[in-house]
């Protein structure tokens, strides 16, 4: 029987494949190796070649919608596919009902390889292991230079329980959308630029917007609107009271029940309940921001960032708006959610090199151009590309040459974007404190005290739990 002979590429390959093992296998289920070009029994005297295998298909869902599929198609052609041949990517449109639909895929193994979700996504399918760890791959391929020019908030956000769950995809970070029409018809002049306000001047800006509303004969439009039923959206004004969710990340004491997080509590429930200047979820038809803002039902937003979404709305609404920095606490301090909006692997996926190469390649300086900033009109997730993009999109935009985006930098430079608090055992928590912020912020019937009432409850739902 003839020995066979391995080429010295193959045995190094090899070698360093042994190397990583260890590394990788918390990181990667096991795949057989790819040899291509592996030398065969001679022919005729001559050594042959056996032909390469088939590219390896990687699946990637995507949210992106049909207008920026396309791009995202040519971008991964041209880019990547052209400089990984061995690799074809498959894009498939996420469904209605797409988170349920991929758990259930992910837990009976025919999953997509890769996807898109944020933080509150991500973390409860870490908790139930259903997410690769990327950190190894990243430990092996990506530079400190490369590290360092992600925003610290974000590329911290998405290690959960030491499993880093996903590569950035864009941010979305929180401001005062400003409806300057408004402000203006209604006598008010807008929050000043240099951020140099509190909770009670935004309170008294409010007043005096909603009385002038209604001396007007105006009583369908209000002053603001702040999500404070939503997970994500209520926790950053009890930072700027100095309060607390939960004692510390991944912490096991629930810290809604303590005076500085009842004072935001109460704060938040008296803007729309006691003095009804922040709308009422049922007054706007429990309509989110953009749908109330656009037909004027409200002035002011505190929500999301998307400039070249929004402008495109606005200016089809015909709205004059502005960005503003959200008001600081009574204790002088900022707080707002800095999403983990990012693409992550399947633990299930049979191809983790190659669909981490195009989670790389993604999170990456080109696509993050060619597909975020010019496509989407997005933030990218690099910081190099921030002042950059601000050009970029106000050539495409004239309009947004009005809009002050350098509210959206400062944020960064000031560092006051933050990830959302997680409990240890969050899932028990959300599954008790979700229904309280509805109960609280969209029906209005109880007030804040009624997060005491269940602090018992989620305590106990903490207690063993151990990271």
């Amino acid at each position: 029987m003839l020995s066979k002979k391995i080429s010295r590429r193959t045995f190094l390959a090899s070698t360093a494949v042994a190397t990583m093992g260890a590394a990788l296998a918390a990181c990667a289920p096991t795949t057989a190796p790819v040899e291509v070009g592996e030398v065969a029994a001679p022919v005729n005297g001559e050594p042959a070649v056996a032909a390469p295998k088939e590219p390896v298909t990687v699946r990637f869902m995507t949210r992106s919608g049909a207008d920026y599929i396309p791009s995202y198609e040519r971008i991964i052609a041209e880019e990547f596919e052209s400089r990984n041949e061995n690799i074809k990517v498959s894009l498939e449109p996420a469904p209605d009902g797409w988170t349920d639909l991929l758990l259930t895929q992910m837990v009976a193994g025919t999953a997509v390889d890769l996807f898109e979700a944020w933080g509150n996504i991500f973390f409860n399918w870490t908790e139930r292991d259903l997410l690769l760890d990327c950190q190894p791959f990243v430990d092996r391929d990506m530079t400190r230079e490369e590290i360092e020019d992600y925003n610290d908030f974000q590329w911290e956000g998405l290690m959960m329980k030491g499993v880093r769950v996903g590569m950035p995809k864009y941010i979305n970070v929180m401001t005062l959308t400003v409806n300057v029409d408004l402000w203006e018809k209604y006598g008010v002049p807008i929050p000043p630029e240099d951020g140099d306000y509190d909770h009670d001047d935004y309170t008294e800006w409010m007043a005096a917007l909603t009385e002038n509303a209604r001396a007007a004969g105006d009583n369908d439009v209000w002053a603001g609107w702040l999500p404070a039923w939503s997970w994500d959206r209520f926790w950053n004004h009890i930072h700027m009271f100095d309060g607390k969710v939960v004692n510390e990340l991944y912490g096991t004491e629930y810290m809604l029940d303590k005076p500085e997080a009842q004072d935001a509590l109460q704060w938040m429930y008296d803007m729309s309940f006691t003095w009804n200047y922040h709308a009422q979820p049922a007054q706007v038809e429990n309509r989110w921001y953009r749908a109330a803002f656009n037909p004027g039902l409200i002035m002011t937003a505190e929500s999301g960032t998307y400039p070249g979404t929004n402008d495109q709305e606005f200016m089809d609404a015909g709205i004059r708006y502005d960005y503003r920095h959200v008001p600081k606490g009574p204790t002088g301090k900022r707080s707002v959610l800095g999403t983990t909006d990012a693409w992550s692997i399947t633990k299930q996926t049979k191809h983790p090199e190659e669909s981490w190469k195009l989670l790389h390649f993604l999170s990456g300086p080109v696509f993050q151009m060619e597909a975020i900033i010019k496509a989407e009109g997005r933030i990218p997730v690099l910081k190099s590309q921030t002042e950059i993009y601000f050009d970029i999109l106000r050539d495409e935009r004239p309009n947004l040459r009005n809009v002050r985006l350098e509210t959206i930098s400062e944020m960064f430079e000031w560092g006051y974007a933050e990830d959302t608090p997680w409990f240890c055992n969050q899932i028990d928590a959300v599954d008790l404190i979700r229904p309280a912020l509805e109960k609280v912020f969209m029906v209005g019937d109880v007030g804040p005290e009624y997060f005491i009432e269940i602090a018992d409850e989620v305590n106990a739902s903490q207690e063993g739990c151990v990271v």
